[in-house]
C-alpha cells in the first residue's frame, strides 16, 4: 500500500470503532479553533476604539464589504457603544471571557483528545498480540523476539502520534489556519494574496522534504527494533553473558544500536526542524512586504490604519497554526513507517490452518504415514516416516542430535504440518480438527520448560485455567512435586521469579510435568525432558514421568536411553528417517544402531557413575 492508503486503512481499521469519540474531539478542535480566532479578532475592535475609528459601512455589491461589515461592524457595534473607556472596559470584559472558554475548551478537547489516543492505542496493541498468538510457530523461527516487541510497544505509540495524533492537530490547526485566512481576505484581498505567495514556496519544501523524512524515519524504526531485540536477549540471557564474560560484547552491541538511531533521529530531526525555520523566514519576508505595502496603503488613504494593524497581527497569529500545520504533514511521513510494519505483522497468515471438525477424545490410535517434512526445499528433515501410537501405549524415540526427533514431536502437536504424507487420529486427517480441540488432546513436557513470573499454583494452571487448587495438588502428586512445593515459603502461593529461576531444573521439569497433566490429557508428549538434568534431579523426574503416564499414551523423545527401557516401541532415527524399531531387549540383540548407543552410553555411566549419563 502507498502512504495515503496506509494512513486510510490505519483510521479506517484503528479509528472508525471510536468514531464518536473522534467526532467529538473534532467538533472540541472546530470550538476552540473559533474561539482561538475570535480572541485574536477581538484585536480589531480594540484597535478602533483607540484609534477613535468609526465602525465600517456596508458596500452596496461589495460582498467583502458587506462580510467585513458583518464581522467587524454589525457583530462588535454594541462594543464600543459610549464613551471609549466604557468600551475599553467592555472588549477587555469580552477578551477575559474568550479566554476563558478557550482554555475551557483546550482542557475538554484535551481529555478526549487523550481518551482517544489511548483507546486507539490499546486497539491496535491488543489486534497485533491477537494476531501474533495465532500465527504458527514457524513465523517465529524467522523473527527476533525483540523486533516483535518494539513493534507492539514503540511502533504503536509512534502510529498513534503521527497518524491520528498529527491528525488530529492538522484538523485542528487547519481549522484555525483557514479562520485567519478568512478575516485576513476580508481586511484586504489583495495584500492576503501577496502573503500567500510564500505558501507556494513552503509546499514545494514539503513536498521534496517528504521523501527524507520517509527514509530516516524508516531507519530509526529499524535501529530501535533492533536494540529492543538486544536488550531482550541480553537480560534473557544474562546468565550466558556472564558466564562467558561478555557483558562488554552485549554492551557495546547494544551502543551500536542505539548509535544508529541517533544518527538516524538526528538527520530526521535536520529536516523536521529546517522545515519550520525556513518557512517562519518565508513568512516573515512577506510579513515585511505587506508591511511595506499597506503603510504606503495607510497613507494613500485607501486602507485604514488599524485595519493594516489588525491584518498585520493576524499575520503573525497565522504562522503558529501553518506551523504546525507542517509539523503534522511531516509526521505523517513517520506514521506510515511504522504503518508499513504493523500492517506487515496484521496480513501475515498462519501456515497452519485450524480445521472445522471438532474432537474431544482419542479413542484407538494416532497414526503417521509417510510423512516427509523439510524447512527448506532440498533440505529434509523427515522422510517417509511411519508409526502408530495406539491407545494406552508408549513409544520412545531416540537418535542422534539433528535426526529430527523434536520435529516430529512439532508435527504431531500441530506447530507444523507435514510437507508430505499425513497424520490420522482415530483415522481423520488432523487437519481437519479444530486446532485448538485437537491440542487439548496433548500434554506436552519439553526439554527447557519455560515458566510465568507467577505463582507455583498459577504455572500449572496455565495449563487448564479453570483447574481448582484439588485439581492442582491431584496433579503436583502426580508429578512428584507436591513435597518440595509445601516446602516453598509459601507453598503453592510462591511467586518462582522469571522463568522459574527460583527452583531448580529438576523442580522446573515436574511444575511442567504438573501442567502438562492438570488438563488431563490423553497423550502426554516429552521431548528430552530430562536430557539436562542431574543424576538425583533425573531420578525424581523419571519417577514423576512413570506416574504420569499410568493409563495415558505417550510419547518419548529421549537422550538417556535408561530412561525408556520400558516403552512398549522404541523407533530410532537416523537423517530423519526410522532405521530401526522394536521393544528395548529386541533392539539389542540385534546390534545396530541403539545397541551401540546403549553401549556408548552404559560405557559412560560406568566412567562418571556420579554424573550425568
Amino acid at each position: 500500500m502507498n502512504g495515503r492508503a496506509l494512513v486510510w486503512e490505519t483510521f479506517r481499521r484503528f479509528v472508525a470503532p471510536f468514531r464518536w469519540l473522534l467526532l467529538l474531539s473534532l467538533l472540541l478542535n472546530a470550538a476552540l479553533s473559533a474561539i482561538s480566532t475570535a480572541s485574536i479578532a477581538i484585536v480589531e475592535p480594540i484597535f478602533r476604539v483607540l484609534f477613535g475609528t468609526a465602525a465600517p459601512a456596508p458596500t452596496p455589491h461589495d460582498w467583502l464589504g458587506n462580510l467585513k461589515y458583518q464581522l467587524f461592524g454589525a457583530l462588535t457595534a454594541w462594543m464600543v457603544e459610549g464613551s471609549p473607556q466604557q468600551a475599553l472596559l467592555r472588549l477587555a470584559g469580552v477578551v477575559v471571557v474568550l479566554f476563558v472558554l478557550k482554555n475551557l475548551l483546550k482542557y475538554s478537547a484535551a481529555l478526549v483528545g487523550a481518551r482517544l489516543e489511548e483507546s486507539i492505542i490499546k486497539r491496535v496493541r491488543d489486534e497485533l498480540v491477537q494476531k501474533l498468538v495465532r500465527l504458527s510457530v514457524g513465523y517465529f523461527a524467522h523473527q527476533r523476539t525483540g523486533a516483535l516487541m518494539s513493534i507492539v510497544t514503540n511502533d504503536v505509540a509512534v502510529l498513534n502520534s503521527s497518524t491520528v495524533g498529527a491528525t488530529l492537530t492538522l484538523v485542528r490547526e487547519s481549522l484555525q489556519a483557514l479562520f485567519f485566512l478568512v478575516l485576513l481576505l476580508v481586511l484586504s484581498w489583495q495584500l492576503t494574496l501577496i502573503a500567500l505567495s510564500a505558501s507556494l514556496v513552503s509546499l514545494l519544501l514539503i513536498r521534496t522534504a517528504t521523501h527524507y523524512l520517509r527514509r530516516y524515519s524508516s531507519r530509526m524504526q529499524a535501529a530501535m527494533a533492533n536494540y529492543t531485540a538486544i536488550l531482550q536477549e541480553l537480560l534473557s540471557a544474562i546468565r550466558i553473558v556472564k558466564a562467558f564474560a561478555a557483558e562488554e560484547r552485549m554492551a557495546e552491541a547494544f551502543s551500536r544500536e542505539t548509535g544508529s538511531y541517533v544518527r538516524s533521529a538526528l538527520k530526521h530531526q535536520r529536516v523536521m526542524a529546517l522545515l519550520p525555520g525556513i518557512n517562519e523566514l518565508l513568512a516573515i519576508l512577506a510579513l515585511v512586504v505587506v508591511l511595506v505595502l499597506g503603510g504606503h496603503w495607510v497613507f494613500e488613504g485607501k486602507l485604514q490604519a488599524h485595519e493594516l494593524l489588525t491584518f498585520l497581527f493576524l499575520l503573525f497569529a497565522i504562522m503558529a497554526p501553518v506551523a504546525s500545520v507542517v509539523h503534522s504533514v511531516s509526521q505523517l511521513q513517520r506514521g506510515i513507517v511504522v504503518a508499513e510494519r504493523i500492517f506487515s505483522i496484521l496480513g501475515e497468515q498462519p501456515s497452519v490452518r485450524s480445521g472445522h471438525r471438532p474432537v474431544r477424545q482419542f479413542r484407538h490410535r494416532l497414526e503417521v504415514r509417510n510423512v516427509s517434512f523439510w524447512y527448506r526445499p532440498g533440505a529434509p528433515v523427515l522422510s517417509q516416516v511411519s508409526f502408530t501410537l495406539s491407545r494406552g501405549q508408549t513409544i520412545a524415540i531416540v537418535g542422534s542430535s539433528g535426526s529430527g526427533k523434536s520435529t516430529l514431536l512439532d508435527l504431531l502437536i500441530r506447530f507444523y504440518d507435514p510437507c508430505e504424507g499425513s497424520i490420522l487420529l482415530d483415522g481423520v486427517d488432523i487437519r481437519e480438527f479444530r486446532l485448538e480441540d485437537y491440542r487439548t488432546l496433548f500434554g506436552i513436557v519439553p526439554q527447557d520448560a519455560p515458566l510465568f513470573n507467577d505463582t507455583v499454583a498459577n504455572n500449572i494452571r496455565f495449563g487448564a485455567p479453570d483447574a481448582t487448587m484439588e485439581q492442582i495438588i491431584h496433579a503436583a502428586r502426580l508429578a512428584n512435586a507436591h513435597d518440595f512445593i509445601m516446602e516453598l515459603p509459601e507453598g503453592y502461593h510462591t511467586l518462582i521469579g522469571d522463568r522459574g529461576v527460583l527452583l531448580s531444573g529438576g523442580q522446573r521439569q515436574r511444575i511442567a510435568i504438573a501442567r502438562a497433566l492438570v488438563r488431563n490429557p490423553a497423550i502426554l508428549l516429552f521431548d528430552e525432558a530430562t536430557s539436562a538434568l542431574d543424576t538425583e534431579s533425573e531420578r525424581a523426574v523419571q519417577q514423576a514421568i512413570q506416574q504420569a503416564l499410568e493409563g495415558r499414551s505417550a510419547i518419548i523423545v529421549a537422550h538417556r536411553l535408561s530412561t525408556i527401557v520400558h516403552a512398549d516401541e522404541i523407533l530410532v532415527l537416523e537423517q530423519g528417517r526410522i532405521v530401526e524399531r522394536g521393544t528395548h531387549q529386541q533392539l539389542l540383540r540385534r546390534g545396530g544402531v541403539y545397541a551401540r548407543l546403549w553401549e556408548l552410553q552404559f560405557a559412560e555411566s560406568i566412567a562418571h557413575p556420579n554424573g550425568n549419563a
